[in-house]
């Protein structure tokens, strides 16, 4: 899954995660700094460029990806990845991965709204320290949903957003092209409410041609 930075498509995903028991969720960052919490070596070579919050290597993202595959709960139907592939050869990566671990790949969701709109989401949402939750404004003090300090991301600032925009843009086409010529491309327009955005995105998912296990692997 992709997006530019304020699509809703986090927000939307923490929101399906906590519904659908059957999907589990992969963010390169996310997962590189629990495999590093953990003592993991691999997690240990990514840490300080994920908290620098650099790009790693190819060859690394290949490897966590297939160790998260590698850990699968059986109860797991649906996988979605988050900001992953990123260029050309990861999609290679990702296909070639998906292909030895018995994953059938034919879905990649693309969650669309102008600059503009993402510029202004950005500068007005608050990130929650709990649960990861987004608010839509900085007026909140604490999470609806657990009761958490809500905070600015540090990457929200002008500059920060600025940067990570340029770097979608850079490669989203190239994405499009990759996934839209295997008949892969799903789009959903991230400008409708938040609800419908969550339930475009979930339709997408679960639809029969998605990212998904087959029974042999579960």
């Amino acid at each position: 899954m992709s997006g530019p930075p304020g699509a809703g498509k986090s927000t939307a995903l923490l929101a399906l995660d906590r519904h659908h028991p059957d999907l589990s969720r992969f963010g390169v960052r996310d997962y590189g700094l629990r495999l590093a919490a953990a003592g993991h070596p691999l997690g240990l070579a990514m840490r300080e460029a994920l908290l620098r919050q650099e790009l790693l290597s190819n060859e690394l993202v290949r490897l966590e990806f297939a160790h998260f595959l590698d850990q699968l709960s059986t109860e797991v139907g649906l996988v979605v990845l988050e900001g992953y592939p990123r260029d050309l050869p990861q999609c290679d990566d990702l296909l070639r991965t998906a292909l030895d671990w018995g994953v059938r790949v034919t879905g990649f969701v693309v969650v669309t709204v102008p600059d503009d709109v993402a510029r202004s989401r950005v500068a007005n949402r608050r990130l929650c320290t709990g649960c990861g939750a987004t608010t839509a404004g900085p007026e909140a003090a604490a999470c609806p949903a657990c009761g958490g300090a809500m905070v600015r991301r540090r990457d929200d600032t002008a500059v920060g957003f600025a940067r990570r925009l340029a770097d979608y843009h850079a490669i989203v086409d190239d994405l499009r092209a990759y996934f839209g010529e295997r008949a892969m491309l799903r789009e959903v327009d991230g400008t409708r409410p938040a609800d419908e955005v969550r339930a475009a995105i979930r339709d997408a998912l679960y639809a029969e041609d998605t990212v998904s296990l087959p029974p042999a692997v579960r």
